[in-house]
């Protein structure tokens, strides 16, 4: 998805969009049948449902807490609690509203999250600032640092809740999260290395289980950086697998995936008539390609952003493994040592070409540069990754759309080629940066107005310096 988006679509005048969240707000919804409504009001309804929805969560979580009170009363003994008192409120809560006891467990768990342990997150929610969703992540990512302090004895989940609802608002959570993490990291980089190495030791495994139709999962799991290196092998094998074959081979690209993975231990996959391009040389082993390669194998591209601060030992800011969340300060600085390293600099260096004039296709350096510099297509909630996008001019080449950096960003193909007949359109006023990204506002065919933010490379929202 985009970074992020905000909605500043002109006021429709209906009166739930005054409102704040509360039964007023609901006397409000309920007097209106949505579908009678003009197209841009329809949507504005549809947003003051959503707050509606988390103020009545909130409802539920105080009452969840209260009835967790309760039980724990009733059931205390001379001794004092006893270590089974939340399986017995697990109990009251699943006879009472028909869940199972587990997921009376959770329910009982989220609602003390904002109601005791993070209340700015209830009273954000209440307030329909923070959806339900988008606190979920913050609770869920910050629980990590509960019991760690900062210099000055603050808790520090509660510093990272704070500082995280001032930018949460804007986001998706899938964003969200990637941006809980940096501040998680960032916060207490050296817990952060200590469950990294924890969690090698304790969840590296291959698993398999079986699937219906006659299917299996099988699992790999460990470091991001080992995956990521695996699964760029496999899909470029794949890819030459594939291109090899005869043309009458319909096997899709998920099976040539498979059969590259089975091909690294000399093995074809069940039911396929061989091909004689399924022989690969045992990777593992030799690490280079022999007679029965079918292609030399691929150079593996990790790609690992990380601020030179941290490089150069000043700050203890996280880097990030592309597409899969931070590294820890302590990794980045061991992978720098023996790494092929890319520049990227945020001021206008000669390395780059940002303008090729009115050429209709960016060339090879342009596309790359705009590829770095945005992550993700620009079309709000899409979470297409920049590599996989068109380098789509804003506005279109045809209405005079600049084949330069600041008339140019990563759209998916499908936000790119099908913009016209799913009627979204973009208004541009030029970027704020004059060697920035476009920054667009979106028009959905009802008419709402969407401005996404620019996207950054890093978004580093606490840096912590050295003292």
């Amino acid at each position: 998805m985009a970074d992020g988006w905000r909605d500043v679509s002109t006021p429709t005048g209906c009166p739930w969009e005054s409102l704040s969240p509360g039964p007023l707000l609901a006397h409000a919804l309920a007097q209106v049948d949505p579908s009678t409504l003009e197209a841009s009001a329809r949507v504005s309804y549809l947003a003051a449902t959503e707050r509606l929805a988390g103020w009545a969560h909130l409802v539920q979580a105080h009452a969840l807490v209260a009835v967790s009170d309760a039980v724990k009363q009733a059931t205390a003994s001379e001794r004092g609690s006893s270590s089974m008192q939340q399986s017995w409120v697990a109990d009251e809560v699943a006879a009472a509203l028909h869940i199972a006891p587990r997921t009376a467990t959770a329910r009982v768990h989220a609602g003390a999250a904002v109601v005791r342990d993070w209340p700015l997150l209830g009273e954000e929610i209440a307030a329909g600032r923070l959806t339900v969703p988008q606190a979920r992540e913050i609770y869920e990512g910050v629980s990590v640092l509960s019991g760690s302090y900062d210099v000055v004895g603050e808790d520090l989940s509660e510093v990272a809740v704070r500082q995280l609802v001032r930018l949460a608002r804007d986001l998706p959570p899938a964003r969200l999260r990637e941006r809980v993490a940096r501040m998680v990291t960032s916060l207490d980089p050296a817990a952060a290395a200590r469950r990294r190495e924890r969690a090698e030791r304790d969840h590296t495994d291959v698993s398999i289980w079986a699937e219906p139709d006659g299917m299996a999962c099988l699992t790999a799991r460990g470091p991001a950086l080992d995956a990521v290196a695996v699964r760029e092998l496999i899909d470029g094998r794949a890819k030459a697998m594939r291109a090899a074959a005869p043309a009458d081979d319909k096997r899709t690209l998920g099976q040539w995936r498979h059969a590259a993975l089975l091909a690294v231990f000399g093995l074809s996959p069940s039911g396929q008539q061989p091909t004689g391009v399924t022989e690969l040389p045992d990777i593992a082993s030799t690490g280079t390609g022999d007679r029965h390669s079918i292609v030399d194998p691929p150079r593996v591209q990790i790609r690992v952003i990380v601020p030179l601060t941290t490089l150069l030992d000043l700050t203890d800011a996280p880097g990030e493994l592309e597409g899969f969340g931070p590294l820890d300060p302590e990794l980045v600085r061991a992978l720098a040592a023996d790494a092929d390293w890319v520049r990227w600099v945020t001021d206008p260096v000669d390395d780059y070409l940002l303008d090729s004039g009115t050429k209709r296709f960016p060339g090879a350096r342009l596309a790359r540069f705009l590829r770095d510099r945005e992550g993700r297509c620009k079309h709000p909630s899409c979470g297409v990754r920049a590599r996989n996008c068109d380098a789509d001019h804003l506005p279109a080449h045809s209405a005079g759309g600049r084949t330069a950096a600041t008339g140019m960003s990563p759209t998916c193909p499908r936000h790119n080629r099908q913009r016209e007949a799913s009627h979204w359109h973009i208004e541009q006023e030029g970027p704020a940066d004059p060697y920035g990204a476009p920054e667009p506002t979106w028009i959905s065919p009802l008419g709402r107005r969407y401005e996404t933010a620019v996207a950054r490379p890093l978004a580093l929202d606490h840096i912590p310096l050295r003292t």
